[in-house]
């Protein structure tokens, strides 16, 4: 039960990161649900389906923005804006993964830090807005009941993004970046120990340094107060510095969403 709630969180802050266009409102509260793809981690070829229930909230104020995900704004100005950035990455059961069978299950992994954001092209009504993105995130492995310190990550990445102009319409959004991470936290994914290694399973230490490029594409559809979106994320790990892991099985990992989000409160 407490990984299937942590998978639903993953999925949530997954969604609300992805998502574009804050509304011309103060908040909006809704609920609906969501359908999901996707790897048990970058490299497994094992990959997990479910349906979850999701709530959808948004929120625009002076200093706090919660859409495509929580901003909590440390500065804000018309060119720059630091503020935090958060991640997560799902637990995994290795009764479900044929690489990591016999091996501890991983916990979920939740990143958060500071991220420094240069507003290349401002928004406006008749273009994209485009931005260069420099996350800072530490993340910290949890099972609810006890935690630990897993390294570091850098993914400096390009956003181009179109807002929703009037409460109806399109919104989408797409990120271009490269993933870097200290040896710990590459180690909790890939490292196998020896006394887990088997012939089919060699030993293995990770190296900190470059950990693949990735995409994601979100769009979203406002008709009233329905919402229907779509969500599309790919990562590419050719020439990572733990390429030669035995727990990478494949070098393409995709997460696919689709959902509705039916809107029954706001704030004109």
């Amino acid at each position: 039960m407490r990984k299937t709630l942590l998978k639903t969180l993953f999925l949530l802050i997954t969604l609300y990161s992805s998502q574009s266009a804050a509304e011309d409102i103060i908040w909006d509260l809704g609920a609906g649900a969501g359908v999901f793809n996707l790897s048990l981690y970058p490299g497994s070829a094992d990959k997990i389906n479910y349906t979850v229930p999701m709530p959808y909230f948004t929120l625009v104020a002076e200093k706090l923005e919660i859409d495509r995900g929580i901003r909590t704004f440390l500065f804000k100005s018309k060119r720059i804006v630091l503020d935090l950035s958060l991640g997560f990455g799902i637990p995994v059961d290795s009764e479900d993964s044929g690489a990591r069978e016999g091996m501890p299950d991983l916990d979920a992994i939740v990143q958060l830090g500071p991220s420094l954001e240069f507003v290349l092209v401002k928004p406006t009504k008749d273009r994209m807005s485009l931005s260069f993105e420099l996350p800072l995130r530490a993340a910290v492995a949890t099972d609810l009941t006890s935690s630990s310190h897993e390294g570091w990550l850098l993914e400096p990445q390009f956003n181009l993004e179109k807002r929703r102009l009037y409460k109806s319409g399109l919104a989408m959004k797409f990120t271009l970046g490269l993933n870097y991470a200290t040896r710990d936290f590459h180690s909790y994914y890939y490292d196998v120990s020896s006394s887990f290694s088997t012939p089919s399973r060699p030993a293995y230490v990770s190296e900190k340094g470059y950990g693949g490029t990735f995409a994601n594409l979100s769009a979203s559809w406002r008709e009233g107060n329905l919402i229907w979106w779509t969500l599309l994320q790919y990562r590419n790990l050719n020439g990572v510095v733990f390429e030669n892991s035995p727990l990478v099985e494949q070098k393409h990992s995709y997460l696919i969403g689709v959902g509705f989000a039916w809107v029954f409160a706001q704030n004109p």
